[in-house]
């Protein structure tokens, strides 16, 4: 290490010494601090390697279910009066016929010329179901308007299974209706009035009409009566959901054929087709993951002291497989994925490996996926797909077997990640607080050191103008020697 100098008073350039000095003693904590980069630099790689694990998790989880794995699409004869959604629906054909529209029960009362005047008197009004059994309801001074006997309905909705609310028509003089409206397609109710006038002796009447009775709604399906509470039908065929929107075209009895009565009423063609294209899109991107894992493997191998960027990313994403090249947890995350990719599921279909489903391991590790191959296994042999991915019969699948490994290399308490995070934490703190301990010792360090100096220079600049002066003197003394 070289020394400079200045025109101090010892000639030295003491400030660039205790410089240097100083650099020498902070070796340890450079040690240090590039100890902490290298485990900083450790733990983004393992993040950044865990992030590909969570993709290819979020591949396999949407198939490790027969419900996400039996994809159906549904088509309808055009005009049909329903829509319909599958899920996990078997494939068929049904014929289906929308016989009648569920609907609840609707009973509206006159016209009133105000919702808010105490318009009722007193008494009582009465709600009776089909049972015969009566909910009465007092009218007194605290609701004898539209809107207070309304409200005090609403209060026993729960047990009468009866609501109310007020319609303006927009007629003149009395514009204001009560409507009273069962909760249910199987509610019905009668309602009854008992009121007189504030002096007791005239009667005030509620009239109502009931202008839509409460109906089940009625489908054929192949030829069988379904009845159903709501127009939303679950169940009638496993997995299919039916929305009716209307009533099927009723035939005349020449379309129908004798005999005519009681009504026949146009079917509507239902078809459940399994829809490989989904379930294709879900194995590609399978693929795609996982080759992302072992891509991410590989870059610590391909390219050394230099991280490669992934053609797939953004170009300032790079790869850090290097940092981590050789390290044990990682390659013991692709020993468990070669592992489950190579897994013989015994159940009870006709394919049971991934390779008879046209998705082979390369000689590097990554998927190659054969299109051919996966198009005729998922047209002739869908439910053996079905089994493969899902697994059937108690035996798990080989896409639920991935995520099961996922899941416990993932994992925010036991996963590879979160155990090296913890150790990074740790370690990281020892290392910050080892650095804080050496900085002060080496901020007393450099103050006495620069005492040290600054007392050698005030010593020989003492000494310098001592020297002046005798040279001085001495130079007088000469003088006058010299002069006799």
């Amino acid at each position: 290490m070289s020394i400079t100098f200045s025109g101090l008073a010892t000639g030295l350039d003491t400030n660039s010494i205790v410089k240097q000095l100083m650099e020498l003693e902070r070796a340890p904590i450079t040690r240090l601090e590039a100890k902490k980069t290298s485990q900083t630099e450790r733990i983004e790689a393992y993040a950044q390697f865990k992030t590909t694990l969570d993709d290819l998790k979020s591949a396999v989880s949407a198939m490790t279910l027969t419900s996400q794995v039996r994809s159906t699409s549904v088509s309808l004869s055009s005009g049909a009066p329903f829509t319909a959604t599958s899920t996990d629906a078997g494939s068929g054909s049904y014929n289906i016929a929308v016989k009648q529209l569920a609907q609840v029960q609707k009973t509206v009362s006159s016209g009133w010329t105000s919702q808010t005047d105490a318009l009722l008197g007193t008494g009582t009004f009465t709600l009776t179901n089909s049972l015969g059994e009566d909910t009465v309801i007092a009218v007194d001074a605290t609701n004898n308007s539209l809107l207070g006997l309304a409200a005090a309905i609403n209060e026993q909705s729960a047990a009468t299974g009866v609501k109310a609310a007020i319609i303006n028509d927009g007629s003149s003089p009395s514009p204001y209706r009560l409507v009273f409206t069962g909760v249910d397609s199987s509610t019905s109710f009668t309602v009854a009035s008992n009121l007189v006038d504030n002096d007791g002796l005239t009667p005030i009447a509620i009239t109502t009409t009931q202008s839509q009775t409460a109906q089940q709604a009625q489908v054929m399906v192949d030829g069988i009566e379904v009845v159903s509470n709501s127009n939303t039908i679950n169940g009638a065929i496993a997995g299919v959901t039916l929305n009716l929107n209307a009533v099927s075209e009723q035939l005349t009895p020449a379309e129908a054929g004798p005999p005519a009565i009681p009504a026949v009423y146009k079917n509507s063609l239902l078809e459940v087709k399994p829809d490989s294209s989904a379930l294709k899109e879900k194995l590609t991107t399978f693929v795609t993951s996982y080759n992302k894992v072992m891509d991410w493997i590989k870059s610590g191998y391909e390219i050394k002291n230099e991280a490669k960027t992934d053609p797939e990313e953004p170009e300032d994403v790079k790869l850090l497989g290097a940092v981590l090249r050789g390290d044990s947890s990682i390659n013991s995350v692709k020993r468990g994925l070669q592992s489950v990719l190579s897994s013989l599921i015994n159940s009870s279909g006709s394919i049971s490996t991934l390779a008879e489903l046209g998705i082979t391991t390369q000689r590097d590790g990554t998927l190659y996926q054969n299109n051919s191959k996966m198009d005729a296994a998922l047209k002739d042999n869908f439910d053996g797909v079905v089994s493969l991915l899902a697994g059937a019969d108690n035996i798990d699948g080989v896409m639920k077997k991935f995520n099961y490994f996922l899941m416990e290399q993932t994992s925010g308490t036991n996963g590879i990640y979160a155990g090296k995070k913890k150790s990074y934490d740790l370690s990281v703190k020892r290392i910050d607080d080892q650095i804080l301990n050496m900085e002060a010792r080496m901020t007393q360090r450099e103050a006495s050191l620069r005492a040290q100096y600054t007392a050698m220079e005030n010593l020989v600049s003492g000494l310098n103008a001592q020297g002046t002066f005798l040279t001085q003197q001495m130079d007088m003394l000469n003088n006058m020697l010299t002069r006799k």
